[in-house]
């Protein structure tokens, strides 16, 4: 897996601008992963989010236990144990 996991971030550049926003969401589920990641690893742990209007990606973040919510979704966090759940599609610099 780790060769197609570098092949995925290599293609994954391309959706991303020059100031590093995703500007299109992946088709291929480990790419989804990838920037889903990404998004993570920027989050502050500590810090709680309310979000307004980006339903898919929050979904999704949820849906791979990347954050965890409160049930009426006012508040997000990101998940501790992210990395371990995704320890194959994390590249390491």
């Amino acid at each position: 897996m780790e060769k197609s996991v570098e092949a995925y971030y290599k293609k994954l550049d391309h959706y991303y601008d020059s100031d590093g926003r995703l500007t299109q969401y992946p088709s291929k589920r480990p790419m989804r992963i990838i920037a889903l990641i990404r998004i993570t690893e920027q989050m502050d742990p500590d810090r709680k989010i309310a979000f307004e209007d980006i339903e898919l990606v929050r979904r999704e973040m949820y849906q791979y236990k990347l954050l965890g919510r409160l049930r009426d979704g006012s508040e997000y966090w990101v998940e501790n144990d992210w990395r371990n759940a995704y320890a194959e599609y994390i590249r390491e610099d």
